[in-house]
């Protein structure tokens, strides 16, 4: 059977990019990823969350001032506040040698924060692009379909200091970047063929065989004569399918595993999927045969092979889609990096931090 594989996913719609140019030439750090076959890529932009979701309002008096971008400060004391939150996540985590280290790291961090967050948002506000109740709404609930069974929402948002504002913000900037892109993001056919050939090892469909499976499941404490037992009972059930008896049909009356409301049928499953005897089992029989009873920390299984899938490279039609959405984001976050830094040089920023 399949194991259980518990990812979490923190998708927010549009993906956080700071790329802050620091006036220490802090080497910028890039995602650097291609859309291997079967796998779904995010949004290119999003929003800070570290600090209020709202910049203060500028004061005549600069001393309690870290940083002012176009006449919106950040506050020492809302700052300090706020590294000293973010210093709790990483309770226990950092020695305490490298603590200031880390301090100096957030707090440059949460001011680049603050100096994107802003620019980008008088940028929206100055051509008036606006995001619509339906836009976050559907924002919000992309989030929630990446949580976890029994996560709530609200939750999962104020664990994360994630506001509504910050998702409108984000699909503003999306917006942006696209009206700044134009019909240049769009990839050619040319180039989504280039990509192809030249990473055809990212588009490698593994072996794989079609199974279904029927199941006697352990339970906690069952002693060696339960186990015997239900050995029996799965021999009994192997024997009837082997004298003509329906599989499905067996699956769906007798199978401890949810797949028996597809008659067992567990899909095609690849090498690493499952626990090892069951690998060996599925792997190692032929076509529509039922193998012997295979014991493993679930309990006792009979499995048949419907049908095996060699190792292949997904062909370009299959994967085209993908690519093409792939480039398309990487052509947005270029534009989104040359927008940022033409704000940047128009804008008037001082950093009161030493």
């Amino acid at each position: 059977m399949k194991k259980s594989i518990n990812e979490h996913w923190l998708i927010i719609l549009i993906t956080i990019l700071i790329m802050a140019g620091c006036s220490n030439n802090e080497e910028k750090k890039t995602v650097n990823q291609t859309p291997a076959a079967g796998t779904n890529q995010m949004q290119p932009f999003a929003v800070a969350t570290s600090l209020p979701p709202e910049p203060a309002l500028p004061e005549p008096n600069t001393g309690d001032t870290a940083i002012s971008v176009d006449g919106n400060i950040l506050k020492k004391s809302v700052l300090d506040a706020a590294v000293k939150e973010k210093l709790k996540t990483f309770k226990g985590k950092i020695p305490a040698a490298k603590l200031k280290d880390a301090q100096a790291r957030i707090r440059k961090q949460m001011i680049d924060e603050f100096i994107v967050r802003n620019l980008l948002t008088n940028e929206v506000e100055r051509r008036k692009i606006a995001a619509t109740d339906k836009e976050i709404k559907a924002a919000l609930d992309q989030i929630k379909s990446t949580l976890p069974p029994g996560e709530k929402l609200e939750t999962f948002m104020k664990e994360n200091n994630i506001s509504k504002e910050h998702i409108a913000l984000g699909i503003k900037v999306s917006k942006l970047v696209k009206q700044e892109a134009g019909s240049k993001a769009k990839p050619t056919e040319k180039e989504i063929s280039k990509f192809y050939e030249e990473n055809k090892d990212k588009f490698i469909i593994p072996e794989g065989v079609r199974v279904r499976h029927i199941l006697v499941a352990f339970a906690e404490g069952d002693d060696e004569k339960v186990k015997a037992e239900k050995k029996a009972k799965i021999e009994g059930l192997r024997s009837q399918i082997v004298g003509g008896a329906d599989f499905a049909e067996l699956a769906r009356k007798n199978s401890d595993c949810p797949s028996k409301e597809n008659g067992g049928d567990l899909g095609v499953i690849r090498k690493g999927q499952t626990v090892k005897p069951f690998e060996d089992a599925a792997f190692s029989q032929k076509i529509n045969a039922v193998g012997p009873v295979v014991a493993t920390e679930y309990g006792y299984h009979v499995i048949q092979v419907l049908e095996t899938n060699q190792q292949k490279t997904a062909p370009l039609e299959e994967v085209k889609e993908k690519i093409s959405h792939y480039l398309e984001q990487q052509k947005q976050a270029a534009v989104f990096n040359a927008l940022l830094k033409k704000l940047r040089d128009k804008a008037k920023i001082t950093v009161y931090e030493k």
